[in-house]
């Protein structure tokens, strides 16, 4: 990918595309229903192992772990004193948790607007010449809700996230942001856990630690700055040279360097106490992943805005939708877009992947709605169209049933472009109709 040596923060295309996917508030679920189900060839269930097969022991062999070596009695910079580390191992907890959301009453000091300003500001923090892999908004660098733990502490525990993989000249890595509010006192020098302490101009204490550790061979580079502010925020960068959703590949260079590192922790947009204007809005959610793992053929950003090109040709009544942005694992190559309230509670969700094969006939499922329907258009795109009625529990009244009507409408292209198109609504009010639906679907131009 080029670089434009000359780009700032506030132009880069994934930074407008976060104030265009802010400016909706919405949440959309990429419905299982919403794609045809696998072959029941591809999900039947292996026959059982029989006795005389035996599990492979290397699949269970403990990994063999080096970490850098340490010497205990090192100086370290910045530290009047330095502790020697517990080797008594990690001490854990138990607990629930809770359905993350932006506005958990635990984090008076966190909520959607806030996410979308710390957002920005991690994003003018990072490199002018960085660009970010194009990746679901979880992995776009956007703070992410706090997951509460309930775990035992003075004060609730718990961190909003931003991360992604970065690619800055010729490097690229995985790059994370924790930011957590604390009233604890600046933890003592340790040897092992930091290379250096600054304290800056502002008065910011700053640990910093460039590391490496070898699982089973492998090498992961790894550069850690952890700001304490007075204001009791504590704010973590990382930067490694890992990548891939499983981080199983490695560059060998580290996207961000130390200094990198300290300019983002120590800015003040990323705090606490950072005020937020008034009218910011809250981030755009994530496509929930559907039921079933998809592979589709990759998906670069700038495919994405076509195809966003071509939705906002699509009449929904005044309302907009936002850019399509990747569902991530287990739907690997798909785009999604959703508005969740089009008027009386009416939501639409749209996907697209290629590289799909071409659908066969499905037999209806007893106590559905109503079957499934398949055609095949004179051009060879095959069109499939489902009505599903269920109901559920209120969520003020779980004696209250609430009946649910989906209408989806599945096309797909010669080309193997998949696009699938549901609406989904509460009685008394109706989804878009499926001829609604499927004229959405049959777009021209919406092709992977």
């Amino acid at each position: 990918m080029a670089h434009d040596e000359n780009a700032t923060p506030s132009t880069r295309p994934w930074t407008t595309a976060l104030v265009l996917v802010s400016v909706v508030a919405l949440g959309f679920v990429v419905a299982g229903l919403v794609l045809p189900s696998p072959d029941p060839e591809l999900t039947t269930t292996p026959p059982a192992s029989s006795g005389a097969e035996q599990a492979d022991p290397a699949a269970t062999e403990t990994p063999i772990v080096v970490d850098e070596p340490v010497d205990h009695d090192a100086p370290i910079p910045g530290c009047e004193v330095v502790e020697v580390p517990d080797e008594s191992g990690y001490t854990a907890f138990a607990g629930s948790g809770e359905p993350p959301t932006y506005d958990n009453p635990e984090f008076p000091w966190f909520n959607g607007p806030k996410a979308t300003a710390m957002s920005a500001a991690l994003a003018r923090a990072l490199p002018a010449r960085a660009d970010i892999t194009f990746a679901s908004p979880r992995q776009s660098f956007i703070f992410q809700p706090i997951t509460s733990f309930n775990a035992p502490a003075p004060e609730p525990r718990g961190s909003t996230y931003a991360g992604g993989e970065l690619i800055n000249g010729d490097a690229r890595g995985s790059v994370s942001v924790d930011v957590e509010r604390s009233s604890l006192p600046i933890p003592p020098c340790v040897a092992g856990q930091l290379d250096e302490r600054r304290t800056l101009r502002d008065g910011v204490v700053v640990d910093l630690h460039d590391t490496w550790q070898e699982v089973d061979g492998i090498r992961t580079l790894t550069r850690t700055a952890r700001a304490y502010v007075a204001d009791g925020s504590w704010i973590t960068a990382r930067a490694s040279d890992a990548t891939g959703a499983n981080q199983q590949d490695h560059s060998g260079s580290v996207p961000l360097s130390i200094d990198d590192l300290v300019r983002i922790v120590d800015d003040p947009g990323l705090r606490v106490s950072a005020p937020v204007a008034p009218g910011t809005p809250t981030p755009i959610e994530h496509c929930e992943s559907p039921f079933e793992s998809y592979k589709g053929t990759p998906v670069t950003r700038e495919e994405a805005r076509k195809l966003d090109a071509v939705l906002a040709t699509v009449d929904l009544g005044g309302a907009r939708l936002p850019p399509m942005v990747p569902v991530g694992p287990p739907a690997e190559g798909m785009l999604c877009a959703g508005v969740a309230d089009l008027g009386d509670g009416v939501a639409i969700d749209i996907t697209i992947i290629g590289g799909q094969p071409r659908p066969s006939g499905e037999r209806p499922v007893p106590g559905r709605g109503s079957p499934k329907t398949l055609r095949a258009l004179p051009d060879g795109t095959v069109v499939q169209t489902d009505v599903v009625w269920q109901s559920r529990s209120s969520t003020t009244d779980p004696r209250d049933q609430i009946r649910e009507a989906t209408h989806s409408v599945v096309v797909t292209r010669p080309t193997g472009t998949r696009i699938s198109v549901s609406s989904t609504a509460d009685s008394p009010a109706e989804p878009m109709s499926v001829q609604e639906l499927e004229q959405i679907a049959l777009t021209p131009g919406l092709e992977l």
